[in-house]
């Protein structure tokens, strides 16, 4: 289980047996789903942390999770959302039998870009408790029934269009459904930006092959340089410079999986970063991962 998720450490009360049933199916390189019980009561520390979020959907139990000096309780008609660069600890009872989908904070940030049009920097923080009679369980509802019969027939294998939905389906009620930092911004992803703004996006997308400054962003427009910065600062949360630079990065990300017959190297300098050792140093400050591990997740993936 530890190879699986991040370290942690398990405390098991009174001495009592601990009986662990898990199992694990991979939908996509950046999401996983489990089942999972414990036979008794248990108290979980993280001992290493990670940038993912954990949704636990108890089947059967009750539980109970600390972030800081928040609780959150969270049984069959709550589910927890946990954030496991914060929790500090998760108390389980000794019934819990639950199902638990582990989601990248990466694959949350390129769902949020492909909609957005820029990439969110900020945490998403999420509220910590979905409840039965919420807008986000009535519409996460039939997601986890396919979610609960794909776990419970192991063996069953899926084809990749049919995982590739499961993960769209999951990713899109969370950011839009579940109360967070950038839901409003996803329910009207155009949010009102200048036209400027627009057209200079436009002109980014269209010379994906080199890096652009924001004087030539702004001449290509018709603005100065300080109107572009105060547009894209406003509306997109960053400057122009580094949208340019995330939006050449994000289409190296997706031709590392797409070209797979083209070097690294080949890709990076097509896109404009002509030395490796910079490319290299900004890709993993960007997606946590080297462009080779890109690569060989999404080799295993499919």
């Amino acid at each position: 289980m530890g190879t699986e998720w991040s370290p942690h450490h398990i405390h098991v009360p009174h001495d009592d047996k601990l009986t662990l049933r898990f199992s694990i199916r991979s939908i996509s390189k950046g999401m996983s789903l489990s089942s999972l019980s414990y036979g008794t009561q248990v108290v979980v520390r993280p001992e290493e942390r990670a940038d993912v979020i954990l949704l636990q959907m108890p089947r059967l139990g009750t539980g109970r999770v600390s972030h800081g000096e928040t609780d959150t309780a969270f049984d069959s008609a709550h589910y927890a959302v946990i954030d496991v660069n914060r929790v500090s600890t998760v108390q389980y009872g000794p019934d819990i039998d639950m199902l638990v989908l582990r989601i990248k904070m990466s694959t949350l940030r390129d769902y949020a870009e492909r909609t957005l049009g820029f990439r969110p920097e900020q945490d998403f923080s999420f509220a910590p408790c979905i409840s039965q009679g919420s807008d986000t369980w009535s519409a996460f509802s039939p997601v986890v029934a396919a979610l609960d019969a794909m776990q419970r027939d192991p063996s069953a294998t899926f084809p990749v269009p049919t995982l590739q939905a499961i993960e769209s389906m999951v990713l899109s009620t969370l950011l839009l459904t579940q109360p967070n930092a950038y839901r409003e911004n996803l329910r009207s992803p155009a949010s009102t930006a200048p036209r400027h703004v627009r057209k200079a996006e436009e002109f980014i997308q269209a010379n994906l092959n080199r890096a652009l400054t924001t004087e030539e962003i702004a001449a290509h427009v018709g603005v100065s340089v300080r109107a572009l910065f105060d547009g894209f600062r406003s509306f997109r949360q960053t400057s122009p410079s580094v949208y340019a630079r995330h939006a050449r990065l994000s289409k190296v990300r997706k031709d590392l999986v797409d070209e797979r017959h083209l070097s690294i190297a080949a890709i990076a300098h097509r896109h404009g970063f002509s030395h490796p050792g910079h490319f290299s140093e900004i890709y993993m400050q960007r997606y946590g991962e080297t462009p080779r591990q890109t690569r060989r997740s999404s080799s295993s993936a499919s």
